[in-house]
């Protein structure tokens, strides 16, 4: 059995914590890679029909659709451009986020 000490885990959420956003990002993107790739096998991705900005979209759309945004957001030369376009892209893959979150289980 593997006991994470103090200092470890401290450790870990110093360096998770110090840019939040990129990391939550980050995280956010690997997650959403592997929860498709492993729910794929057991539920139908494209059985739900989700409204997001008044059109329909399917479960699958939608994910793809956040990890296409998720992976242009941690290319860190797009990132810290700090650009409106940045700010565009974080914005709707927050709002996909809060849509499709109570889908998020199988």
């Amino acid at each position: 059995m593997f006991i994470m000490t103090k200092k470890k885990k401290e450790k870990i959420m110093r360096e998770e914590c110090y840019d939040l956003s990129f990391s939550f990002i980050e995280w956010l993107n690997k997650r959403l890679k592997i929860y498709k790739e492993d729910a794929e096998k057991y539920i139908d991705l494209e059985y739900h029909r989700i409204m997001y900005k008044d059109e329909e979209y399917t479960m699958l759309a939608l994910l793809n659709k956040m990890i296409e945004l998720s992976n242009k957001l941690i290319d860190e030369d797009y990132y810290y451009d700090f650009g409106p376009e940045v700010d565009n892209d974080t914005n709707e893959l927050l709002d996909i986020f809060k849509v499709i979150f109570p889908y998020l289980w199988w």
